[in-house]
């Protein structure tokens, strides 16, 4: 009934009568008429045509198989030859109203877990947030926009290009950032917070060779939220009407593929909507709710077993779109506008370093499935084969087209609303309750053999007993059934027999029952594994940090500062990473009806995290300066503390990301993190706090009072500014990523000449304040390139280690005279640079008594 009803809504409206175009579909048996889209365009339209459409619209509402068979044929002949008199043309392709309303009357029933918060949604709830990258082999991704349009998208139809959730930063963005993604969907882009509907794709398909047509609902969602993270998701559920236009067959899309049932053994609603139960995080479609189906993926070379589970909440019929084939969009483009997207060729979300950890193609990009979808619906697995193992089953085989029925009922309750009955198959989805019995009715044709098998699940054990009935043939009444509890061998009992039959085969079978939503690799892996790709993970976070260390530290020639002010510093800033990490994780599980789309566009945006790092690592710098005033004496001692707290606080984010990349992706995780994070990025954090420290180590030797605070201030805004400006280059730069790295090491070059610049500035000032204040001799060491170093060696040749040491500590001494002197000059009301000073003095001249008396 359900064509005739959309033949009938056609023939009645009036566009018919005022001559525009209308569009009738038969589904008549004959081959000319079948499939044909009758285009009127008559400005006057004869009273038998007016007479002949009024009579039709009253046949068809005759009994709906008569009408099919016996009455519309004729009626289609006439018409036909009443259009050709007056000059009709026939168009091949159907109109997409007359698809819309067929693909309405199909549209599935959604049903999601509690849990579930991703909803499938328009395209753009992707497409406005994102930006567009191309990936590129051996180097960067490229960024391509920074801001993108449906209509931009029909210009990248190449695979490599990628639609990337972009929120400002890199950590907040990733991928893998699942609660980041979450807190910002349920904030702005969910229809519960007045984002875009939930809405289905229709793409229609008539096949002439096998007479059917396909629905396809395409599902597109912001966030797959499951094992394998990551942003967009495709899925679909597909109908297939026979050539009388019946729906034949329900299919559903489950990850890799998909799986089918016959449209008689489909919950509907309304006669024609099929019930579809979506699983959490993975958006994958199946035929019951509150049920869990196990999933086998393969990491590396091991088989992890992950569970899909299904709700019943939610309920919602999408609104639906119609997309057209490539070819159709082409034809007509501008008839087609706002389906740009759909000639788009790459992945929609940002590309990982595993193809199932990266954004899926887009549906035109599917093959076979988008392309010849009945024969790729038709190849999946039964439903029933693919699942529930684990669940209470009963069947009846035999010869092929064996007509028979199962129930399952409680001895207790009766009836039992988690059983279904498929025809030749029981199966209860659920696990039996201690000491509950259940009988199977079985209906089977007289005298025709046939058996039975029955599975009885032990969830204790994680195992089931298959039992096996066979050579069974039912007398006059047909009927026969079946008694299963735990513990007892199921018997068999046929009307008019005395004796139960027993099984004649029992085979026991492990299967998997439960598993975790999450598996963290590093939880699978052998124990030598998990300790290498630790090792792997802190060696990665250290040694480039350690390269770097190294190199602040001997770029600091005439005044080392105490290694254990700088090992504090290293340290002491790799606690903010930690408090940061802590922090941000938190943040995004607040409910977001306590943050606020606010709060959460404040963090998308980038106005957050540059100014909380800042400020927990300056506030470790600003400690230093103040705590250890006589070591903090101008900018080179600024930028090297600041360089020092900045380093470690990359080192422990990096480690961090690091072992998470590992314990999440195994090692394929590990290779392009380390490369951008700790080796291309890895003296953002040090050029960050050093602007700082440079700041202070100003004030130190500021003339005037004001310049003391407004210096320090202002080098923490410029730290602030520089920090978001990355952010924004990382969001909204097009051309390559490496502009990100060429921005990062423009700004150390900066910093670098700035060093240079002090090193020149301390050179001065040794000469300036040590002339006459030290042995001449002594004083040309001290202000002759490459004296100090040489002198230094030959102390460490010529005399033991403590010859060195002493030598070592008679320069230092005298650089920090002369650095006292010249900010005792700046600032001669400092009483404690004087007394700073005084001591540098005794404590030199104790030390030139010592050599003498050596």
């Amino acid at each position: 009934m359900a064509t005739l009803r959309l033949h009938t809504q056609f023939l009645d409206q009036a566009d018919f009568i005022l001559g525009r175009k209308c569009f009738i579909k038969t589904y008549s048996k004959h081959s000319f008429a079948r499939d044909e889209t009758l285009s009127c365009v008559k400005e006057n339209v004869s009273l038998l045509q007016i007479c002949f459409l009024s009579l039709t619209k009253h046949l068809t509402m005759l009994e709906y198989s008569m009408f099919r068979r016996k009455i519309f044929p004729v009626f289609s002949i006439l018409f036909l030859l009443i259009a050709a008199s007056n000059g009709v043309t026939f168009a091949q392709s159907v109109s997409p109203d007359v698809d819309l309303e067929l693909a309405q009357m199909f549209a599935p029933a959604l049903y999601f877990h509690p849990g579930e918060i991703f909803r499938p949604q328009p395209v753009e709830v992707l497409v406005d947030t994102a930006r567009l990258q191309q990936e590129r082999s051996f180097w960067f991704n490229s960024i391509v926009l920074s801001e993108v349009s449906i209509s931009d998208l029909i210009s990248y139809q190449q695979t490599d290009y990628a639609l990337d959730a972009w929120y400002g930063d890199e950590g907040g963005s990733d991928y893998k950032n699942y609660t980041a993604h979450r807190r910002y969907y349920e904030a702005s882009l969910s229809p519960s917070a007045g984002g875009l509907p939930v809405t289905a794709y229709a793409h229609i398909l008539r096949d002439p060779e096998t007479d059917s047509t396909t629905i396809q609902f395409w599902l597109f969602y912001y966030y797959n939220d499951w094992f394998n993270k990551h942003e967009g998701d495709w899925e679909m559920v597909q109908v297939v009407l026979d050539a009388s236009g019946e729906p034949e067959w329900l299919i559903l899309s489950q990850h890799h593929g998909g799986t089918r049932r016959p449209w008689e053994t489909v919950r509907l609603e309304d006669g024609t909507h099929a019930q579809v139960f979506v699983a959490l995080g993975s958006h994958a479609n199946y035929f019951w709710e509150d049920e869990v189906y196990p999933n086998g993926q393969d990491v590396g070379n091991i088989r992890v077993e992950i569970m899909d589970r299904t709700g019943a909440a939610g309920r919602v019929i999408p609104e639906i779109l119609i997309i057209p084939d490539r070819q159709e969009y082409n034809a007509n483009p501008s008839f087609w506008s706002g389906m740009e997207w759909l000639l788009f060729g790459g992945r929609w979300g940002e590309h990982g370093l595993q193809s199932d950890f990266g954004g899926p193609l887009g549906p035109a990009e599917k093959g076979e499935q988008w392309e010849n979808p009945y024969d790729w619906g038709l190849a999946q697995p039964l439903d029933a084969d693919a699942w529930y193992a684990n669940r209470l089953r009963v069947e009846v085989t035999g010869v092929a087209g064996l007509v028979s029925q199962v129930h399952l009922i409680s001895e207790a309750a009766g009836s039992l609303p988690a059983a279904e009955s498929l025809g030749n198959l029981a199966i209860l989805h659920r696990d039996p309750a201690p000491g509950e019995t259940f009988h199977a009715e079985i209906d089977v044709p007289p005298g025709v053999p046939f058996g039975v098998t029955a599975t009885w699940p032990d969830a204790e054990n994680s195992q089931v007993t298959h039992y096996t009935f066979d050579d069974i043939s039912l007398g006059a009444e047909g009927k026969a059934e079946l008694v299963l509890q735990a513990s007892e061998t199921p018997t068999l009992i046929l009307p008019g027999e005395s004796e139960p039959i027993l099984p004649i085969q029992t085979e026991i079978e492990s299967v998997t029952w439960d598993a975790p939503d999450l598996v963290w690799i590093g939880g699978i892996l052998p124990v030598s594994d998990v300790v290498k790709g630790v090792a792997l993970s802190l060696f990665a976070g250290l040694a480039p940090t350690l390269i770097y260390v190294i190199f602040f530290y001997w770029s600091d020639r005439y005044e080392k500062e105490p290694t254990r002010l700088l090992a504090a510093a290293f340290f002491w800033g790799a606690l903010p990473a930690l408090i940061v990490t802590i922090v941000v994780r938190i943040f995004y599980q607040l409910p977001v009806e306590l943050l606020g789309p606010q709060a959460i566009e404040a963090v998308r945006a980038g106005l957050l995290t540059p100014v909380i790092e800042e400020a927990l690592k300056g506030s470790v710098i600003i400690f230093l300066a103040r705590r250890y005033r006589r070591e903090f004496d101008n900018v080179l001692d600024g930028i090297i503390y600041g360089a020092m707290v900045g380093l470690g606080f990359a080192m422990t984010a990096n480690t961090v990301s690091y072992l998470g990349a590992f314990f999440m992706r195994g090692f394929s995780g590990l290779g392009g993190t380390i490369s951008v994070q700790g080796i291309l990025f890895g003296l953002n954090h040090a050029f960050y706090s050093a602007i700082f420290g440079a700041g202070l180590g100003f004030a130190r030797l500021a003339r005037k009072s004001w310049q003391r605070w407004a210096v320090p201030l202002a080098a923490f805004v410029l730290a602030v500014i520089v920090h978001g400006l990355h952010n924004l280059i990382l969001r909204s730069a097009i051309g390559i990523a490496p502009l990100a790295v060429i921005a990062t090491w423009v700004g150390v070059i900066v910093m670098v000449v700035v060093m240079l610049w002090s090193l020149r500035r301390q050179q001065q000032i040794i000469k300036l304040e040590l002339k006459d204040e030290i042995p001449q001799s002594l004083y040309l060491t001290l202000i002759t390139p490459g004296a100090r170093a040489r002198s230094q060696w030959d102390a460490l040749k010529g005399k033991d280690f403590s010859g060195w040491k002493k030598t070592r500590r008679l320069y230092q001494l005298c650089t920090e005279l002369a650095f006292k002197k010249s900010q005792h000059r700046l600032q001669p009301s400092d009483i404690g640079i004087k007394e700073e000073l005084d001591k540098l003095r005794q404590e030199l001249q104790a030390q030139f008594d010592n050599e003498e008396t050596e």
